[in-house]
């Protein structure tokens, strides 16, 4: 069982990404249906700072991060639950992001999920259970 995902094609090349939503925890205020495109090069997800203040997730720490360029800024963190299906992670620490207006899910959420990207396809499956063979 599985629940398939298309690659988004306003990128070149389509990119992974999968639909979550979003929740502070203990909170009345959630955004759904978000577009989030699974970033396996990045340690922590980053969320667009907008998002977090609708949601009114609280603030955790201030942590330092470090680009691919090697450029380090000191952001700020804050505490979530990502819904993904039927399935809500909780207490998920993201990085507030000021610029981009894309989730990027982080290794810090695609390593607690069974996924399967098929780049022929161009779309990306979450797994209940792994595959017997291919």
């Amino acid at each position: 069982m599985s629940t398939s995902f298309p690659h988004r094609k306003d990128h070149f090349p389509p990119i992974p990404a999968l639909v979550i939503g979003l929740r502070a925890p203990d909170g009345d205020q959630s955004q759904g249906a978000l577009p989030a495109v699974i970033d396996t090069g990045a340690d922590i997800t980053l969320v667009p700072l907008a998002l977090l203040e609708q949601i009114g997730a609280p603030e955790m720490d201030e942590v330092r991060l470090r680009s691919h360029w090697g450029e380090t800024t000191v952001v700020t963190t804050y505490l979530i639950d990502i819904q993904l299906g039927a399935d809500t992670f909780p207490g998920i620490e993201v990085v507030g992001d000021m610029h981009g207006a894309t989730v990027l899910l982080g290794r810090n959420v695609i390593n607690r999920l069974l996924l399967l990207i098929d780049g022929p396809h161009q779309s990306t499956d979450l797994l209940t259970r792994r595959p017997s063979a291919f």
